[in-house]
């Protein structure tokens, strides 16, 4: 619904209420967005304060420069910017350049409703024991999005934008404490976290790209005292720190855009096995916090790089070999045996983290920017590397097995247990068991499939 801002706000408070709409857009005498006028601005901005609504025009009391994003936005991001700007409606752009109006209670019936407000909370923390206190609501809100059925890609997608919000908070207080920035800086989330792709509680991988005017005698104490602000503020909120101390902590960790792309160029051009795990960490960066221009520059670079390497694609296709589903040579279920002697399957090794490998390896390979593996996938269907048939079955393999490792942490949590990745097989009924042997079947014949591209050099 559109007014034009010369409209007395009676005028269109009549009209709000024939059309029974909560907002309206406001436009200027060539057509142009103007602003938006909710029902919420007509008692605070009219109502309250005594304006009279027959003779003020609408324009008086609009919101200029409204919230507005893609289509393609997901809801969970969407509802992030929305508590950190303290709106309750988005406008969300449509095909042929209008727009259309989204209200925050529209996205929570699509989303959790105390993860949404969770969000909210944590952008607002003022100290770091206030964020230990919250994350401790992260898995009460995994098993209220199982319990909801919330599909297993949008649980990790919010699990993971909450762990970034908690990031984000640490790094303003860090600021606050510590003083702004002497130079650009891009703090970077890896791993799971950095792919949208976390559950609860898992270690912190965590980077800063530097600006090129880094000086270590005139900066470097700076970034180190924040650094450990957050990675300190993140072990506390539960993202315990890194075994292989991949944290921003480590001056290792902590560079110069140029010495970044070092590294890069010397893990893609002379690719060796410590090489290896690196990609598997540093090539699924999303930048959380400050100038993300670094990460786009670094980003670019590197895709330059590995698309034009076929000796680093081949040996990272090799490298994938490590983790694979767990069916033997008949198609029956192996499985290890826990501490109470259960045979379990390990959902993340053996059945996800093939998924993660063979997206990541044809990713790099033709030089693609996503770094979510579902997002990898469909970019890889939609430029004819992979079938379109073959991403839709694989996507639904990651859904059945993402499922399955989530319903099972959900049970962990519920019983007072720390969640893990081992599934009893004995947990599961005929036709979850049926579901997950389908699944594998896709996952195990789309990643011979990739081996076999790779060892004749495709």
């Amino acid at each position: 619904m559109t007014v034009a801002s010369s409209a007395s706000i009676q005028a269109v408070a009549a009209c709000m209420t024939q059309a029974d709409s909560r907002a309206v857009l406001v436009l200027d005498a060539s057509g142009s967005l103007q602003g938006i006028v909710t029902d919420t601005d007509l008692r605070a901005r009219v109502l309250a304060v005594g304006l009279d609504p027959a003779t003020t025009p609408i324009g008086d009391i609009m919101t200029v420069a409204p919230l507005i994003v893609p289509a393609t936005q997901t809801a969970s991001d969407a509802l992030l910017l929305m508590a950190r700007r303290n709106v309750r409606y988005i406008l969300v752009t449509l095909p042929d350049g209008g727009f259309g109006i989204v209200s925050v209670f529209e996205l929570l019936r699509q989303y959790d409703y105390n993860a949404a407000w969770l969000v909210g909370d944590i952008h607002v923390a003022p100290d770091v024991a206030a964020l230990t206190r919250l994350s401790q609501h992260l898995p009460s809100t995994l098993v209220r999005m199982v319990q909801n059925g919330t599909p297993a890609r949008d649980i990790a997608h919010s699990l993971s934008l909450l762990g970034q919000e908690i990031v984000h908070r640490l790094l303003k207080l860090a600021e606050s404490r510590f003083g702004a920035p002497p130079i650009p800086y891009a703090f970077m989330v890896a791993g799971s976290m950095g792919r949208h792709e976390q559950t609860i509680y898992t270690d912190q991988d965590n980077a800063m790209i530097l600006d090129d005017s880094f000086v270590p005698e005139l900066h470097d104490a700076y970034f180190q005292q924040v650094a450990h602000f957050v990675s300190d503020g993140l072990n506390a909120c539960g993202y315990v720190y890194c075994p292989g101390n991949i944290m921003a902590s480590n001056r290792e960790w902590r560079q110069p855009l140029r010495v970044w792309r070092e590294y890069f160029r010397a893990w893609v051009d002379t690719p060796e096995p410590q090489a290896l795990v690196n990609a598997t960490i540093f090539f699924d960066l999303r930048c959380t916090y400050g100038d993300d221009s670094l990460l786009l520059r670094l980003r670019d670079d590197l895709l330059g790089r590995t698309r034009n390497s076929s000796l680093f694609q081949r040996l990272l296709a090799d490298n994938a070999q490590t983790f694979q589903p767990p069916l033997n040579f008949w198609g029956r279920f192996t499985s290890e045996r826990n501490a109470a002697g259960e045979k379990v399957i390990d959902l993340k090794k053996r059945g996800i983290v093939p998924v993660i490998d063979l997206a990541r390896v044809y990713a790099l390979a033709r030089g693609l920017p996503p770094v979510n593996t579902v997002e990898r996938l469909q970019a890889l269907a939609e430029v004819g590397v992979l079938n379109g048939a073959d991403v839709g079955e694989l996507l639904e393999a990651l859904e059945v097995i993402s499922r399955l490792r989530l319903q099972h942490q959900a049970r962990q949590v519920q019983a007072g247990v720390a969640p893990d990745n081992a599934l009893p097989l004995a947990s599961l009924s005929a036709l979850e068991r049926n579901h997950l042997k389908g699944a594998c079947e896709v996952v195990a014949r789309l990643q011979q499939g990739m081996f076999r591209a790779y060892r004749s050099g495709t």
